[in-house]
């Protein structure tokens, strides 16, 4: 029965932390990636949202297009505002992550 070396046995730790610890960036790191990937979606969606909200409005009150343009602006405030959020929660993991 051999023994290694007890530098080699450190290394190896050393290796199992480091391994360990990456896992869990990997797991930041996707989460990250999810959040920026819906922002696309949710950019989008809250535009056409605003938008059919005011073509529906318009067709209603049979005044087109002047419900559609401002419905369509709301849309795009709410988009904004998605980005925003986004912005200040990336923000606060950045300076929870570095205040460790």
């Amino acid at each position: 029965m051999t023994k290694e070396p007890l530098y080699v046995t450190k290394m190896l730790g050393y290796k199992m932390h480091m391994s360990l610890a990456k896992k869990t960036d990997d797991k930041g790191i996707v989460k990250s990636l999810l959040s920026y990937s819906t922002l696309g979606l949710e950019m989008g969606l809250s535009v056409a949202i605003g938008i059919g909200i005011g073509y529906f409005l318009d067709s209603f009150f049979k005044s087109y297009p002047y419900l559609t343009i401002i419905f369509m602006f709301f849309g795009i405030a709410a988009a904004f505002k998605t980005i925003y959020v986004l912005i200040r929660k990336v923000s606060k993991e950045d300076e929870r992550d570095h205040s460790k």
